[in-house]
Order: C-alpha cells, then sequence, then structure tokens
C-alpha cells in the first residue's frame, strides 16, 4: 500500500496520534463486538488483497468455536488498532485473518494478537495452532516464524488471485503459557 492510500483513507480508519503502545496511553485485546465490525472491516479492505466483508466479521461472532478478537485503545476502547480471527476447533487453534492498521504495524499489536490465541489454544488443551500466509508477506513469515512457527507446505494457487500460499504451523506440546511474555 502507497503512502497515497493511507493518506486518503476514510475518516474513521486510525491514524497516527499521540496514542501509542510506547506513549502515555494502554491497549487492550477485547473480543470484538458489533460495534467493531464496521470499523475492523474498513482496516482489512485497505490492507488484506483478498478481504473479508462486514458481515463475514458479524457472522464469526455467532460461531461457538470461533474467537474474533480487536486491540483497542484504553481511553476510547474506539480506536482498533488491529484484529484477529481464530478458531478453537477440535485440538487446533486455526488463524484465519490477522490485520494491523497501517498507521499502527511495526508496534507489536500482530504479536500481541497471536500470543493471545496461543494462550487460549493453551487453556484449551489445543495440540497447534496453524495459519496461512501469502509467501509474498515477508513480513508476516518473519514475524511467524519469530514465535517458532515452521513451513510445513506450499499451498499452490491458495489465493483467489492466484498467489501461493505457505501453511505454517506452531506446536503446543509443552508450551507454557507464561513463557509467551
Amino acid at each position: 500500500m502507497s503512502q497515497s492510500d493511507v493518506k486518503n483513507a476514510p475518516p474513521e480508519t486510525p491514524t497516527p496520534n499521540s496514542t501509542t503502545p510506547e506513549g502515555s496511553a494502554t491497549w487492550s485485546i477485547r473480543p470484538a463486538s458489533e460495534d467493531d465490525v464496521q470499523k475492523v472491516s474498513e482496516i482489512d479492505h485497505q490492507i488484506q488483497p483478498s478481504f473479508w466483508t462486514a458481515q463475514q466479521f458479524a457472522e464469526e461472532m455467532n460461531k461457538p468455536y470461533s474467537r474474533f478478537l480487536v486491540v483497542t485503545d484504553d481511553e476510547t476502547d474506539e480506536l482498533i488498532s488491529g484484529y484477529l480471527v481464530f478458531w478453537i476447533f477440535l485440538d487446533e487453534v486455526q488463524v484465519h485473518t490477522i490485520g494491523v492498521a497501517p498507521s499502527f504495524r511495526g508496534q507489536g499489536f500482530a504479536k500481541r494478537l497471536l500470543k493471545q490465541a496461543i494462550r487460549e489454544g493453551l487453556q484449551a488443551n489445543c495440540r497447534q495452532v496453524s495459519l496461512e500466509v501469502r509467501k509474498g508477506n515477508l513480513a508476516a513469515i518473519q514475524l511467524y516464524q519469530g514465535l517458532g512457527f515452521t513451513i510445513t507446505q506450499v499451498r499452490k494457487g491458495f489465493y483467489t488471485d492466484g498467489e501461493d500460499a505457505y501453511q505454517m504451523c506452531l506446536s503446543l506440546i509443552g508450551k507454557d503459557p507464561f513463557q509467551l511474555d
């Protein structure tokens, strides 16, 4: 995404200000609410080539195995910097989509969200976390590998635009949730 794309983003899109993880404001992860769906969808449209619709995000809140999390500022609880949708299904955590608004990238929000999913998976006695990532998304691949994920296979033409994906997995066997911080 170019700088001009960020400048032309809709007004509801979070923009950088004095509210940063390193600044005086704090951020929390919480379950998404119906009020968050439109904001999350707008972020997703900015950052994902094959984005989800607001309806798809809303439907995740009605699935008993789905978790839909957002990172919000503690002051207003309305500024959303990132989101994650994952399923806890049988003995696996399946990451379906994760995103951070362009103006908040590089501040550790995606890592915090993934660590929360891993914690929830450990609490549910899951054995692994799996996800797919575009082969060209080097920043995400580096993040996942930094958390211990390994590439388990290439999925040819996985995305609607024909791009291949890496399937990546993280074993949770023997992991201590307290070692995630």
